[in-house]
Formats: C-alpha cells, sequence, structure tokens
C-alpha cells in the first residue's frame, strides 16, 4: 500500500468520522472525503481521457481541491496544480503546455479543454456518486503530480512526479515530523507548492488532520484556527517565521504547551529565528528540512534537539541517500574545509522535467540529483549547506556564502530582514552589498552598524554598499528572490 490515495480510502474504511481535512470553516471526515473523491473521479472518467492526462486545478485551500486532488489521482490522472492568486494568462499558458484534458479554476481561460468551476467541484461530486463503481487504485510507477518550481533560480519548471516518489516524500515527513494520526497540523502555505502539498499527503498518510488556510496575512483567522481545532503542528516558512515573531510574539507563546511541532523550510532560517523559537517552545519538536520539488524532503534537522549547528539542514531520511560531489560529479570525504555539491538518490526523486529532456539532463542522471547546492557532510553525519553555487560571491579569490553574513547582521537590534549578494567592482570581480529592511521603530545609526559589522566579520565578507529597504523580493511561496536583487 504505497500510494496516498490508498491510505485514504483505508482510513476511511477504518475511521471513516475521524476528521481527514478542515477549509473554508467546513470539517470532512476520511468517509466522506472518499465518497465525493469517488464521486469525482467518475466524473473525471465519463470523458474518456487517456491515462496520464493532465488535470490542471487552481490551489484554492479548500474542500473542493483535495476532492478534485485525490479523485484526479483514483482516477489515473496527472494532478497539476498551480497557484490561486496565477493570472489569466499565467493558467492559460500552462494549460496549453500541458495540453491539459481539464482545467478545474475561477475562470475558463482555454477552449482546448474542458473547464469546471472550482465552486462546484462537490456539487459534482456528489452528483456522481456510485457505490457499484469499483476503482482500480494506482501503483507506484504511475504518473502522480507535476509541481511547478517557484522560479528563484530561473524559469518555473514543471517537475514530474510518480505515485512512488510522492509516497516518499510523504513518508520522509512523516519520519522527520514524527506525525501519528492526533496530529492536527495547520497548512498556511500555498498549497499547490511542494511544502505545503507534502505536508497535507503526510496527514493522510499517518491518518491525521490538516487544516488548510489562506495564508498569513489574517492573523485573527490564523490564531482563531489554531484554537479552534486543536491544532498540534504547524508548517511556517522561514518568512512567516519572521513575521509572527516580529508582529506576534506574544500571542504564538501562549500556543507553547498546544503546538507539539514547528516545521520549516524551503529556505535558509536565521539563527536567531531559531533561538527564539527554542525559547517560545521549549518542549516541541522544531523541524527545519532541506529537499527540493525535484527531491522531496531529503534531510530533516531538529534543531531543538540539536541547537547551534548553523546551517545545518539535519541527516538524511528514509527513502533517501545524501551525499557529496565534486564538479565533474564523482562522490568525495567532504568537510568544513572541502565542501562539494549535494547530490541526492532514492525513491523520492522527479522523473524528470516536462517536455525538457536536456533540462532534465542537467538535474537528474542514474538516479541521482545533482542540485548546485554547496555543502558538506561531518563527521557525525550532518549535513550542511552554506549557499546555491550561483550565489556565492566570488571577492578576488575569497569566496563569501551570503548567509554567514547575514546571521551576523540579524543580530543586530532592529534588522527585520537582509539579504547580502553580490554586486560587480572592476577590481576583485564582485563585492559584497548589503540590503536591510529596518524596524521603522528601532533606527540604525549606519556608523555603528558599520563598526559592528568590521567586529564580527572578516574585512572581505564586510558589505561594501549597504541599502535601508521598505522590503525585499519574495516569491510567491515567501522565499527570498534573490535573482532580483538590486
Amino acid at each position: 500500500m504505497d500510494t496516498i490515495v490508498a491510505h485514504l480510502k483505508k482510513y476511511a474504511e477504518t475511521s471513516p468520522e475521524k476528521i481527514a481535512v478542515i477549509a473554508e470553516d467546513i470539517q470532512m471526515s476520511y468517509g466522506d472525503l472518499w465518497e465525493e473523491v469517488r464521486g469525482f473521479a467518475s466524473y473525471l472518467r465519463s470523458f474518456g481521457f487517456d491515462k496520464t492526462s493532465r488535470i490542471v486545478v487552481k490551489a484554492f485551500p479548500s474542500i473542493g481541491y483535495a476532492v478534485s486532488l485525490f479523485a484526479c489521482h483514483l482516477a489515473g490522472y496527472v494532478f497539476v496544480p498551480v497557484e490561486k492568486a496565477m493570472g489569466p494568462g499565467g493558467v492559460k499558458d500552462v494549460a496549453a503546455t500541458l495540453s491539459a484534458s481539464m482545467l478545474i479554476s475561477d475562470e475558463n481561460v482555454l477552449d482546448s479543454c474542458v473547464f469546471v468551476n472550482h465552486a462546484d467541484v462537490r456539487r459534482i461530486a456528489s452528483e456522481n456518486i456510485d457505490k457499484n463503481i469499483d476503482f482500480e487504485l494506482p501503483t507506484p510507477d504511475d504518473l502522480c503530480d507535476i509541481l511547478f518550481t517557484t522560479g528563484t533560480t530561473g524559469k518555473s519548471k514543471g517537475v514530474v512526479l510518480s505515485h512512488r516518489a510522492v509516497y516518499a516524500g510523504a513518508d520522509n515527513n512523516l519520519f522527520a515530523d514524527e506525525l501519528t494520526e492526533s496530529t492536527v497540523y495547520l497548512i498556511a502555505s500555498p498549497i499547490n507548492h511542494a511544502s505545503g502539498i507534502r505536508r497535507f499527503y503526510s496527514c493522510i498518510l499517518c491518518g491525521g488532520t490538516s487544516v488548510l488556510l489562506d495564508g498569513f496575512m489574517n492573523l485573527k483567522k490564523y490564531y482563531q484556527a489554531i484554537n479552534e481545532y486543536g491544532v498540534t503542528a504547524l508548517l511556517l516558512p522561514p518568512s512567516a517565521v519572521r513575521v509572527l515573531l516580529a508582529v506576534s510574539a506574544k500571542e504564538l507563546e501562549k500556543y507553547a504547551d498546544q503546538i507539539e511541532l514547528i516545521h520549516s523550510g524551503s529556505a535558509a532560517m536565521p539563527e536567531t529565528d531559531k533561538e527564539t523559537l527554542i525559547r517560545i517552545f521549549p518542549n516541541s519538536r522544531l523541524v527545519f528540512s532541506y529537499g527540493s520539488s525535484e527531491a522531496g524532503c531529503s534531510c530533516s534537522y531538529n534543531y531543538a534537539k540539536y541547537p547551534g549547528l548553523v546551517n545545518c539542514v539535519g541527516v538524511q531520511n528514509p527513502h533517501a541517500r545524501v551525499f557529496i560531489v565534486d564538479d565533474d560529479r564523482k562522490e568525495i570525504n567532504s568537510s568544513k574545509d572541502n565542501l562539494g555539491l549535494i547530490a541526492i538518490s532514492g525513491d523520492n526523486l522527479m522523473e524528470g522535467y516536462y517536455d525538457a529532456p536536456e533540462l532534465t539532463a542537467e538535474t537528474l542522471k542514474d538516479g541521482v540529483v545533482y542540485t548546485n547546492d554547496i555543502g558538506y557532510i561531518d563527521e557525525n553525519g550532518f549535513i550542511f549547506m552554506l549557499a546555491r553555487r550561483g550565489d556565492v560571491i566570488n571577492v578576488g579569490g575569497l569566496k563569501i556564502a551570503p548567509i554567514e553574513v547575514e546571521n551576523v547582521v540579524m543580530r543586530y537590534p532592529g534588522v527585520v530582514e537582509c539579504a547580502c549578494f553580490g554586486i560587480p567592482d572592476k577590481i576583485n570581480g564582485l563585492v559584497p552589498k548589503l540590503n536591510v529592511v529596518c524596524d521603522p521603530n528601532q533606527p540604525i545609526d549606519m556608523v555603528l552598524f558599520r563598526s559592528y559589522l568590521q567586529k564580527h566579520l572578516e574585512f572581505f565578507k564586510v558589505p561594501k554598499a549597504i541599502d535601508f529597504v521598505d522590503e525585499l523580493p519574495k516569491t510567491a511561496n515567501g522565499k527570498l528572490d534573490r535573482k532580483n536583487l538590486k
């Protein structure tokens, strides 16, 4: 039983009254969710689509989204979630590129495929429930999802995943987070991106409950959900951690005894934020994961259990092997003084990028995903990730990982966010520049700030230019968009 939809079926049979998902103030049990999934899968099958047909779905955090997701899997088609805020042009491009058979959205933008309004999914599902229809569950080798990357390192790519990879990724999350059937997981991150959808899958895998919420902007609603539904686990990207600590740390502290897990990942988290979370949640599991759309949750690090390991991303998870290679992709014995590039193998890997064999060959070869992340593995098996190769600032042969500078800057009073990056220099090729977002109630004295940097950084790591900015560029799921730093 190694597909997520098979586990949904199992819990529908063994725990039909257990709540599977909560969204838009609606609670849906495993039994009822399975019935609607069967109904909508029947509807999908009625069109006679070919196996591996792509169903593009706008990812509104709703019960209808959950129904369409698992119905797509059950019917044997490929689920393609896209950002709920994506404009008509973007949706049209995705659907056309994939030759989609169906679009489930709030607006029909393409005449070449079947359109279903997302608000009608549950009605259609209910109208097509037929207990006499017997569905054959997908196999691990069948295609499952196409997830689009966030484009932080270039153009967004369609990552093709089998049911085996989706299951392995969810099981890695299960291991990392130590989830159980009593887990109530609040997922406020975009449910089309790898981090959000994979936490959803891991909850189905363990028979837990997922609470889907539309982002972190409405903090009153966020804390209301924690209270009302007895939330025990939070998915908090580093950007969300920043927001909550900056504007509602006191409110967050009220849940120290209730929250068992805080999971973060997808981008580097400042060491100062880790330290604050350890203080606020002394008895919670505080987990940081490393992975990608291409390779799932490959490493996990409980920084509450092992504090102070700067730039650590943890140890490898059960369905992944993580190792370090040189520029020729040969495995090396790495160390802090012998860095290389992180490589990953295992069942959690993608099949490739959609309709991009040359691009796939650059990343995936012989069952190994080769990343551009610079790192090493220490003598205890802990894996450290310092920077993406393209983000490293080469100052006349001396190399700087931006996070080294950023961790120092984040300890300065009044700094809310910062980003270090390279700018051209006639003598050294590149020099570091720093963009800083300040607390408006705590202005920063530039002379004192520069003195602090000179005291705590090696001379070549001290930023040659410093700009105070209102905000840093971010991707749709809250990652720092380094390619648009200026």
